[in-house]
C-alpha cells in the first residue's frame, strides 16, 4: 500500500444496520491509516439538522438507506466538494433503482452484497487519496494567492519586506583625509546608491520613491538589485 504522511483523520459515515462500519475499522486498522468510522442506522441521522458535520466519505448498504438513498446521494453531490461514497447492494431487483441512481455520478462507487475484505480497504484508500490531493489543492491556492498578493504589491510599489540600510538621508559623508578619497566613479555610484536608499527610507514605497528621484519604478527597482 502507498506510503501516507500524517494528517488529518479521515472521517466515514455508515449508513448500514449490520456490520459494515466494524468491518471499515478492521481494515484501518490493518493498514495503519487514520479513520475515524461514524455508525448511523439511518439517513436522516445523516443529513439531519444533528449530522456529523464535516465527512470525507459515506458508505451506505442499500437497505438501510431504504427510499432515502436519492436524499444521500443528492447530498454528498451538494457539499463544498462531493464526497466520495460506496453503495453496498443487496442482490435484489431493488438494486436496480439504486444503480439508476449513480449513473454520471463518478464519486460513487457500487458493490454487491458482504463486499470483500480488499474492496473495502480499496475504496478506503481511495477516499484517503482524494483527502491528500485535496489538501494539497488548498496549500497550492494558499500559495499561489499569496504569490498574487506579492506581485500586485511589487507592481504598486508597496514592498513590505524590503527594509532600506540606514544611512545618512543625502548620501555618504564626504571624505576628511587623503586615505578617504576614491575615484571619482565608485564615489558616484556610492552617492547614487545611498541617494536613492535614503529616499526610499524616506517616502516609504518605491512607487512614491521613483517619482520623488525623477526615474521609472523599473529603473529604480533595477538600481536596488
Amino acid at each position: 500500500m502507498m506510503h501516507r504522511s500524517a494528517q488529518r483523520k479521515l472521517r466515514v459515515v455508515v449508513v448500514d444496520r449490520s456490520g459494515l462500519a466494524g468491518e471499515l475499522e478492521v481494515q484501518a486498522r490493518e493498514n495503519s491509516w487514520t479513520v475515524e468510522v461514524i455508525a448511523c442506522a439511518s439517513v436522516l441521522e445523516v443529513i439531519g439538522e444533528s449530522g456529523p458535520g464535516h465527512v470525507d466519505g459515506v458508505v451506505a448498504s442499500v437497505a438501510a438507506a431504504g427510499p432515502f438513498l436519492a436524499d444521500l446521494l443528492r447530498w454528498t453531490d451538494t457539499s463544498p466538494q462531493r464526497i466520495p461514497v460506496l453503495l453496498v447492494g443487496t442482490g435484489r431487483p431493488e438494486d436496480e433503482s439504486g444503480r439508476r441512481l449513480i449513473l454520471g455520478r463518478e464519486h460513487i462507487r457500487w458493490r454487491g452484497p458482504n463486499p470483500e475484505p480488499t474492496h473495502l480497504a480499496e475504496w478506503l484508500l481511495m477516499a484517503l487519496e482524494v483527502q491528500a490531493a485535496r489538501g494539497y489543492r488548498a496549500e497550492h491556492d494558499g500559495l499561489a494567492q499569496a504569490l498574487r498578493e506579492a506581485r500586485m504589491q511589487l507592481f504598486h510599489g508597496f514592498i513590505t519586506q524590503y527594509v532600506p540600510s540606514e544611512g545618512p538621508p543625502c548620501g555618504p559623508p564626504l571624505p576628511t583625509c587623503i586615505e578617504e578619497i576614491q575615484p571619482l566613479r565608485d564615489a558616484r555610484a556610492q552617492f547614487e546608491r545611498s541617494h536613492i536608499q535614503a529616499a526610499v527610507r524616506e517616502c516609504g514605497s518605491l512607487k512614491d520613491a521613483s517619482l520623488a528621484l525623477g526615474i521609472s519604478y523599473t529603473s529604480l527597482w533595477r538600481r536596488l538589485r
